[in-house]
C-alpha cells in the first residue's frame, strides 16, 4: 500500500466514522420521540485503482419491519374498536346503577314498592297517599333521565365519528403530500428517513379508526386501502364522507342508509362498519363507535323501553282498577295515554304518572287508594286497590325478548335482570379491552425492539466509533511524520 493510499483510507475513514457519529448521536437524542425508527449506516468499499480504496457511505437506512408493523397496527386496531364499545357499556352500566346505589332504577322501584306498602298499611294518611305518587314519579322520572342519557351517547359517538373523519381526512391528505417529498428524496438521493417517520405516525393514526394496508411503490410512494380492498389513498388522497347529525331520539336509526343517520363513503363505495356489504370496515375506533351509535345503545334502550311498557301495562289491567275506563292508563302512561305496542320504542322517555293522581298538575293523590277515575274519595281504610296494586308489581310476567331472560319476572325482577345484563356486557367488553391492550403493548414492544432505539447498544457503538476515529488519526499522523522524514532526509 503507498502512502497516497494509507492517506485516502484514513481520510475516507475520519469522513464516514463522523457520518456515523452524527447519525448514532441522533438516535441517542430522539430515543423517546414516538414514532421514531433507527438510522442506521450502510458502508461500501470505495472504487479505487489498485488496492485499499477506502470506504464511503453508500446511506442512511431506516430499520423497519413491515410484517411486525402490519401485525401491530392490527392490533392497535381492534384495541381502538374494543376501547369505544367499553366505553361506552360503562356509562349504560352507570346510568342503570347497582342495586345498592341509592339513585338506581332498581332501588327507585324498592321505594315506590314500600310506599304503596305504607299507604296499604295506613290508607287513610294523606302523607302516605302523597308518599306513594311521590315514588311513582320519581321511578317514572328516573326512566326518563336513563332513556334522554342513552340518546346523549349515541350522539356523542355521532360526533366523535365526525370528528374522527375530518382528522383521517387531513391525515390522507398529508400522507399524500408526504409521498410527492419522499419521491424527490429518493430521485435526488436524498435523506429520506424523517419524511418516512413522519408518514409513518399519519398511517397509525389513520389506522387506530380504520384498520389500513401499505402497498409499498419503488420509488418510496406508499398506496393506502383499508383492509377490505377500499383505496384511501392511491394516485391522490380520497375523501371519506360523513354527515354529522345534531339530534338523535329513540326513533332515529341508520337503517342501512334508509334512516336519517348518515354511513360511511368513499367514492360512492359503502364502507359503513355494520353493513352487509363486503367492504364495510369491521374494526377500529370507528367500528366500535358505529356499534354503538347504532347496535348497542339501541339494544339496551328498546330492553329499557320494554321495562317501562310493561310497568305501564301491570297497572292498567281493568280487573285490578275497577275505576279505569276502557282503554285507559293506570297509574304510569305513555305520556298522558295508554301503552300501545306499535310505540314502544322511546316510551321509556315518555313515562308519566298519571294526570289523575298528581296534585301538581291537578289530580288528587287519594285515588291512588280509591282508583284513577273514582270522582269522589272512597272509604278511608280502604286498602283493596293499593294491596291489589303491590300484587300486580309482584305478579310475574311474559318478559319481552329485549330483556333476553327466557323466563317470567315481576317488576322489580325485570329491572334486576336489565342491571345484570348491562353489567355482564360491560364486564365483557372490560376483558376484551385488557386482553386487546396487551396483545396491542407486546406487538407495540417487539416492534421497538426491532426498530426502535437501544441507548446501550447506541452508546457501545459511539465508543467503536470514537476508536474508529482515532485509529484513523493515528494513521494519518504515521503518514504526515513519514513524509516529514522524508523531507529531512532529501534536505
Amino acid at each position: 500500500m503507498t502512502i497516497s493510499q494509507a492517506l485516502s483510507n484514513a481520510s475516507s475513514g475520519l469522513a464516514v466514522t463522523g457520518r456515523r457519529a452524527a447519525v448514532t448521536a441522533n438516535n441517542i437524542s430522539n430515543a423517546l420521540t414516538e414514532g421514531y425508527n433507527r438510522r442506521d449506516v450502510s458502508l461500501v468499499e470505495r472504487g479505487s485503482v489498485g488496492a485499499g480504496g477506502g470506504v464511503k457511505v453508500a446511506g442512511v437506512a431506516r430499520a423497519s419491519n413491515p410484517a411486525l408493523t402490519l401485525e401491530r397496527r392490527g392490533a392497535d386496531a381492534e384495541l381502538g374498536r374494543n376501547d369505544a364499545e367499553a366505553t361506552a357499556l360503562i356509562r349504560i352500566s352507570n346510568l342503570l346503577g347497582a342495586p345498592e346505589d341509592p339513585n338506581a332504577l332498581f332501588e327507585k322501584h324498592a321505594r315506590l314498592q314500600a310506599a304503596l306498602q305504607t299507604l296499604a298499611d295506613t290508607p287513610d294518611s294523606a302523607a302516605a297517599q302523597q308518599g306513594g305518587v311521590s315514588a311513582a314519579t320519581d321511578l317514572a322520572k328516573g326512566f326518563n333521565k336513563i332513556a334522554d342519557a342513552y340518546q346523549q351517547i349515541r350522539l356523542e359517538a355521532d360526533s366523535e365519528i365526525a370528528q374522527r373523519v375530518s382528522s383521517i381526512n387531513d391525515a390522507l391528505q398529508q400522507i399524500d403530500r408526504l409521498n410527492s417529498a419522499i419521491q424527490s428524496a429518493s430521485v435526488a438521493n436524498g435523506n429520506s428517513a424523517s419524511l418516512l417517520d413522519q408518514r409513518q405516525r399519519l398511517i397509525d393514526q389513520v389506522n387506530e379508526s380504520i384498520p389500513v394496508r401499505e402497498l409499498q411503490r419503488a420509488d418510496g410512494v406508499i398506496e393506502l386501502m383499508t383492509n377490505e380492498g377500499v383505496f384511501l389513498v392511491g394516485a391522490e388522497a380520497r375523501t371519506i364522507q360523513f354527515t354529522q347529525t345534531t339530534v338523535i331520539t329513540a326513533q332515529t336509526d341508520y337503517n342501512g342508509g334508509a334512516g336519517l343517520l348518515s354511513g360511511l363513503t368513499v367514492d360512492g363505495i359503502d364502507i359503513t362498519p355494520g353493513g352487509t356489504g363486503g367492504q364495510t370496515i369491521k374494526d377500529g375506533a370507528l367500528a366500535g363507535l358505529f356499534a354503538v351509535r347504532d347496535k348497542i345503545v339501541p339494544e339496551m334502550s328498546l330492553a329499557l323501553d320494554a321495562l317501562a311498557f310493561d310497568l305501564i301495562e301491570r297497572f292498567s289491567d281493568p280487573t285490578l282498577d275497577l275505576t279505569l275506563a276502557p282503554g285507559a292508563p293506570g297509574l304510569f302512561t305513555d305520556a298522558g295515554a295508554a301503552a300501545s305496542p306499535a310505540m314502544l320504542t322511546g316510551v321509556a322517555g315518555r313515562l308519566a304518572v298519571n294526570a289523575a293522581v298528581d296534585p301538581a298538575v291537578g289530580g288528587e293523590a287519594r285515588r291512588l287508594r280509591d282508583g284513577i277515575g273514582s270522582v269522589a274519595p272512597g272509604p278511608a281504610g280502604d286498602d283493596t286497590l293499593v294491596r291489589a296494586l303491590l300484587d300486580a308489581m309482584d305478579l310475574p310476567r311474559t318478559a319481552p325478548a329485549a330483556l333476553q331472560a327466557g323466563r317470567d319476572l315481576g317488576a322489580m325482577e325485570g329491572i334486576a335482570h336489565l342491571t345484570s345484563l348491562a353489567g355482564s356486557a360491560r364486564a365483557i367488553a372490560d376483558l376484551r379491552v385488557e386482553s386487546s391492550q396487551a396483545l396491542a403493548q407486546r406487538l407495540n414492544d417487539a416492534e421497538k425492539l426491532e426498530t426502535g432505539v437501544d441507548t446501550d447498544n447506541e452508546i457501545q457503538s459511539m465508543l467503536a466509533i470514537e476508536q474508529a476515529y482515532a485509529a484513523n488519526a493515528r494513521v494519518i499522523q504515521a503518514v504526515d511524520n513519514m513524509i516529514e522524514s522524508l523531507f529531512e532526509a532529501i534536505r
